[in-house]
């Protein structure tokens, strides 16, 4: 049992009056539409996978119409005899594209009234909201609309979209009403005067923050690296890739300035250390921090024997 919505897009301008239009503009934008589409669906909590066909008769002379069906799957007939799954959210996809919506229209037409100024407040109300801008305008919308317009994946999607009409010769995209086949009557439109409003804003970086408080852990580990530079150090435990650690005990670097201890390749030595893990600048940032050495184990120096010997016992 399948769930259908139609919904037509259009490239229009003087490049594509015979119908044409060229692939690397074309292909592009019909991905970034589907793609525009499962986001959408995500962000509005669909919980069917969404499917969006190119129908086989999109081609209309005078522009490039693509008609989309967008088919939620097959679902589970006794979920929906039983009336368990009464929205299948292809409505509300719908709505976001302009589609029967009763507050100022889809997601496009919601863009292009913020025209990229500073919003200053969002106020909702049940499934109504308005956004608050510097100069006290208020701009109404619906819930679900707003929920896409504020998501960073969705408005690049949107983005790549409109690119085509920045190109000389397509000067238009707008969403028509699929059912009609010379209905060109626009619901939502933008003009190549208009596609810079849908440069995507980006994603809000993140606070640079510590994500939890570091527990002191004990380990051996191998000497791959000594730096005395910096007082960072190079370990590894041969099971995880090697890492950096700052060498924090104060003691023991003072050994090893003073020459009491020296290393070679196959030392190991017993730490004590901390997994300090933070955001730095967006940037997930591990940092090693060795506050203590337990116990240091030499690599062998001699040819193997088949019997103990320690020079140090020869008088």
């Amino acid at each position: 049992m399948t769930t259908m919505r139609k919904a037509r897009i259009a490239y229009d301008g003087s490049a594509i009056v015979d119908g044409s239009m060229d692939v690397r503009e074309l292909a592009p934008a019909l991905i970034a539409f589907s793609e525009f589409i499962e986001s959408a669906n995500k962000v509005l909590g669909g919980e069917s996978k969404i499917k969006v066909m190119l129908n086989q008769d999109s081609i209309k002379k005078g522009s490039f119409d693509i008609t989309f069906l967008l088919d939620v799957g097959i679902l589970e007939q006794a979920k929906l005899f039983m009336d368990m799954s009464k929205n299948t959210g292809l409505d509300d996809l719908m709505t976001i594209l302009g589609y029967g919506s009763f507050l100022g229209g889809g997601v496009f037409s919601l863009i292009k009234g913020v025209k990229g100024r500073h919003i200053k407040d969002i106020q909702q109300s049940g499934d109504k909201a308005s956004i608050i801008l510097d100069n006290n305008e208020a701009i109404k919308t619906d819930g679900k609309t707003l929920k896409v317009f504020l998501d960073a994946e969705c408005r690049l999607k949107i983005e790549h979209i409109i690119k085509p009409i920045t190109t000389t010769g397509i000067d238009r995209f707008e969403i028509r009403d699929p059912s009609g086949e010379h209905n060109k009557a626009p619901i939502e439109s933008v003009t190549s005067e208009e596609a810079y409003l849908y440069k995507s804003p980006g994603a809000e970086e993140m606070k640079d923050e510590q994500l939890s408080k570091p527990i002191q852990q004990e380990m051996f580990v191998k000497i791959n690296s000594v730096n005395f530079t910096d007082g960072k150090w190079r370990f590894s435990d041969n099971t995880n890739p090697a890492f950096w650690a700052k060498m924090a005990d104060e003691e023991f670097m003072s050994k090893v300035n003073h020459g009491e201890i020296s290393f070679t390749s196959g030392d190991m030595i017993k730490i004590r250390y901390r997994l300090i893990q933070s955001i730095k600048k967006g940037q997930l940032s591990s940092e090693y921090i060795v506050d203590k050495v337990l116990d240091f184990i030499a690599a062998p120096r001699n040819i193997k024997l088949d019997f103990d010997y320690n020079p140090n016992d020869s008088q």
